[in-house]
């Protein structure tokens, strides 16, 4: 492995896919700042992570650079009935790091640039044993490094662009009693991009319009070796598999946000972002999909068929005093679940839909501490495929997170 792979691999073990607050199993925020404020951020830049949700933003701010750290831990469970059924199961997975940085530099009168580095997305989860009689593990990371650039076209109104460069990491096991194989330690590298605006009429109002594009990635690779299947349970016939390579493809969805930001007092600031993000592109209908023969790896093809999802964030800042800031927040984004995909629910639980957040901010000159928390109450999901062996399951999700960060400003 080289240096620079080894520094981005310190980097993903940090972020190591536990889930946490997603929508989807995308974060809804970025940064301690951010995620107080409920993910809205789109209307309303406040600090350097703008970069990552809308680089016209970077208009407005003045030069500074960011630092935060993100621990988020959370309580995932299911039960079901079916081929191999048992006690509640809880995944074992650790609270997870998650680093992240943004720089913003103005380069003249009408020209910012800024760079941001952030987990993005995530989700897994790890239990013991599945309803096939094996461990049924799933972990995906998604780390993003965005440079980009905004630029002021008129008073007042200005545009702006990322170049998104991505790292990602799937590693899955499910139907070990069935004689699959663990698809371990896969990577894959993607790209795309993110335009925005930012429009300032009045000085207490801002709007913000931002795109970003689909996360294009390589296949997902795996070294499958020689083994035997179970082709039929019922009748125990098995089959044999030659070695070879797995290819699964895995991208992640473009999505469109609509933010406002309203200063209708002196040291007041709201905030609200709606947000649609195209899941099915990308994890719907058959998806992900494998690009090799299943009969000759031994694959298993998932259909997560997760649907579009709308989103909703709010968040509100108030200056309490000239060195206190306080910040709440609220998410809501309807699950993409669909109830029929029993094991892919159980393996990739995305309930969560509702998301309260609070925070503080301590301005110490042109230094600045920022404390943020997000509680997502218990979600839940329920349903059966018979066609997988289950006649019933609930899998159910508690996340928590805790922000720390700080700033400073030149």
């Amino acid at each position: 492995m080289t240096g620079n792979r080894w520094i981005v691999a310190a980097a993903l073990a940090l972020w190591a896919s536990q889930a946490g607050a997603v929508n989807g199993m995308r974060m809804i925020g970025f940064g301690p700042v951010q995620s107080a404020m409920g993910g809205a951020s789109v209307g309303l830049p406040l600090d350097a992570a703008t970069v990552i949700t809308n680089p016209a933003g970077l208009s407005l701010l003045d030069g500074r650079v960011d630092f935060g750290i993100t621990v988020l831990d959370a309580d995932v469970r299911y039960r079901a009935v079916g081929a191999a059924s048992g006690q509640e199961q809880t995944s074992s997975r650790r609270p997870t790091l998650i680093p992240g940085f943004g720089l913003v530099v103005p380069l003249g009168d009408r020209l910012t640039f800024g760079l941001g580095g952030y987990g993005v997305a995530g989700l897994g989860v790890d239990y013991p044993q599945d309803l096939l009689g094996g461990r049924l593990y799933t972990s995906y990371s998604q780390l993003r490094l965005a440079p980009g650039v905004s630029y002021e076209v008129m008073p007042g109104l200005s545009l702006g662009v990322t170049a998104n460069i991505m790292y990602a990491t799937l590693e899955y096991s499910a139907g070990g009693g069935l004689g699959l194989q663990p698809r371990d330690g896969a990577i894959s590298y993607g790209g795309g991009f993110t335009v925005g605006a930012a429009w300032r009429p009045v000085e207490w109002l801002t709007a913000g319009l931002a795109y970003e594009s689909r996360g294009w990635f390589q296949d997902f690779e795996y070294e499958v070796p020689a083994h035997t299947i179970v082709v039929d349970p019922a009748t125990g016939t098995t089959a044999n598999v030659g070695p070879g390579v797995e290819k699964l493809e895995l991208d992640q969805p473009d999505l469109l946000t609509f933010g406002v930001g309203v200063r209708p007092v002196a040291g007041l600031a709201v905030a609200a972002d709606v947000q649609w993000i195209r899941w099915s592109q990308t994890n719907g209908r058959n998806q992900p999909r494998l690009q090799t023969d299943p009969a000759l790896t031994g694959g298993m093809q998932l259909d997560l068929d997760w649907s579009d999802q709308w989103v909703l964030k709010v968040g509100a800042e108030y200056a309490a005093a000239s060195w206190l800031k306080l910040r709440a927040g609220y998410d809501y984004g309807k699950s993409p679940l669909n109830a029929d995909r029993a094991l892919e629910n159980l393996a990739f639980p995305a309930v969560l839909e509702h998301h309260v957040t609070a925070g503080v901010g301590l301005e110490l000159g042109r230094t600045s501490v920022s404390v943020g928390g997000t509680y997502a109450p218990e979600g839940k999901q329920t349903g059966s495929n018979l066609a997988q062996g289950i006649a019933a399951y609930e899998t159910t999700f508690t996340a928590w997170t805790l922000d720390v960060g700080f700033a400073h400003r030149f």
